[in-house]
């Protein structure tokens, strides 16, 4: 239910925010390193890897703190919700917070789509 809750958010925030002609302004260089960042971090999720994954999502977030976006800013702060979760919940709660971690993961691919369109 949480995870659907979260979808409707930032489909709405990604609605307005392009409706309002505000896109983040990714670096190219920047963005793919970022989304590097996400993807393998969403795959040491996958593979149980809790503190690497908490050490690449803390390099996500402080790689997002330069970037001025309601979009990033707002990612940013649920992925540091996200990793402060993974450092401090039970191993026997990892396998819900990896649906968090995905759907995280996923919101930052359409941001970066949003944000590639010219």
């Amino acid at each position: 239910m949480f995870l659907i809750a979260e979808t409707v958010f930032f489909f709405l925030l990604i609605l307005a925010c392009w409706g309002f002609g505000e896109k983040p302004q990714l670096i190219s260089r920047l963005g793919l390193l970022f989304t590097a960042l996400l993807l393998v971090s969403a795959f040491t999720m996958w593979r149980g890897w809790r503190w690497v994954t908490v050490a690449l999502g803390a390099a996500f977030f402080l790689g997002l703190i330069g970037m001025i976006s309601v979009l990033t800013a707002v990612l940013g702060l649920f992925v540091l919700a996200g990793v402060i979760a993974l450092a401090v919940i039970p191993a026997s709660a990892l396998r819900t917070m990896a649906l968090y971690w995905y759907f995280l993961t996923a919101v930052w691919l359409v941001i970066i789509l949003i944000a590639s369109q010219t």
